[in-house]
């Protein structure tokens, strides 16, 4: 039989094949983006016409798109607004909590600074020091009120979206009748927009136990002049809680004991919430979670897939025992070596303790061994020298 480039007219150009142009190649490209995007329209109506969960054919669909397409697809999830509100509401309370801790660190440190045995803070010569305490307290004040604030309206939005059983109940409950949380979001009303309220230091001594404190106060005679200065901002049902509270506070409240059990009663409610969240119960949010979990695990794979045989081709590949202490801990590491080098055993538990997100398929294990299989052995002077 005579091979295909014997015969002289499969050698000669073909008369009716259009000539690629520029004109012809853009026509081309852009007939591909309409196809693509029209798909991507029947994936997005797919998603939105879907009760939870979807199914595994629309997932893989969803889950190779460019990650940008899939995002906005998934915008039309049944369990899109839960999660968007969810992420706010971490969020509002991450910065609640931080805001918390630095307020109550920077008491801890006036405190120190104050009580240390030649304490120069009260001198003459210290008072920019106290001053800039003064500052920062004030500060680190106003920015944990309006988290509070903040705080219970992203909680509020969850539930609006996705009513939470006993939710009042627990609030209730974790938060107390007595006016404190009422109090704190007072202060967020008063600091923001009627009256810098300010904090001033207060140092006590007990002779009877030989024991000094030194911390932050608030006058409670100020705030309840701008309470009766501003009627109008504090006649809902909840300020007569923060009335009764602050009747019954000292002359000077601590900022330190208002905020630590502010704190206390604050964590015992958001770990009940954020433990609802989770609940399997949630089936759109779950769904939800669960198809951008595996996208970004495609997405990984399919980049570590790439770096795999891309090291592989090269014609030294890198050595991985040079690296694998990036992702292991020492104690990890010291298992990992007790095996023997290179082996499969040894590639396992690398893979184990290094793939957090699960995306070692059989495929990129298998270059996983060929990577190591290629190290070179230890060095035998290492060796004896360890």
């Amino acid at each position: 039989m005579t091979p295909w480039y014997m015969v002289p007219h499969l050698l000669q150009p073909v008369s009716n094949m259009p000539q690629l142009t520029e004109e012809l190649w853009n026509k081309l490209w852009n007939a591909q983006n309409e196809r693509e995007a029209a798909r991507r329209e029947e994936l997005r109506q797919a998603v939105a016409r879907s009760t939870p969960p979807l199914t595994a054919d629309l997932v893989q669909a969803l889950i190779h798109l460019n990650d940008r397409y899939t995002r906005e697809i998934m915008r039309e999830h049944k369990g899109f607004t839960l999660a968007e509100r969810r992420t706010s509401y971490l969020t509002s309370l991450a910065i609640m909590e931080q805001c918390l801790q630095d307020l109550l660190a920077e008491i801890c440190a006036f405190e120190a600074a104050a009580l240390t045995e030649d304490s120069t803070l009260f001198d003459r010569n210290g008072d920019a020091d106290l001053k800039r305490f003064e500052r920062a307290i004030q500060k680190e004040l106003f920015a944990t009120a309006n988290a509070a604030a903040s705080l219970v309206d992203h909680a509020r939005r969850v539930d609006k979206c996705q009513p939470i059983p006993n939710y009042k109940t627990k609030q209730i409950e974790c938060f107390g009748t007595d006016g404190l949380h009422d109090f704190v979001i007072a202060l967020r009303v008063m600091l923001h927009h009627l009256h810098i309220v300010e904090a001033g230091w207060n140092m006590t001594t007990s002779f009877s136990e030989g024991t000094k404190t030194a911390s932050f106060t608030i006058s409670r005679a100020t705030i309840e002049r701008v309470i009766a200065s501003s009627p109008d901002r504090f006649d809902r049902p909840a300020d007569a809680a923060m009335k009764t509270y602050v009747q019954a506070a000292p002359e000077q409240i601590d900022l330190r004991a208002v905020f630590l059990d502010y704190r206390a009663r604050m964590a015992r409610f958001h770990a009940w919430m954020k433990n609802v969240l989770e609940s399997e119960s949630l089936i759109a949010l779950r769904d939800y979670d669960f198809v951008l979990r595996e996208k970004v695990k495609s997405d990984k794979r399919m980049f570590w897939k790439a770096m795999m045989g891309n090291w592989l081709n090269w014609k030294k590949s890198p050595d991985p025992h040079n690296h694998i202490a990036r992702y292991l801990t020492p104690e990890q590491l010291t298992e990992v070596y007790a095996l023997p080098r290179n082996s499969k055993e040894q590639v396992d538990l690398v893979l184990r303790y290094g793939d957090k997100d699960g995306i070692v398929d059989d495929a990129l294990r298998k270059q996983a061994y060929e990577l190591f299989e290629r190290s070179p052995p230890a060095d035998p002077l290492l060796l004896k020298s360890t």
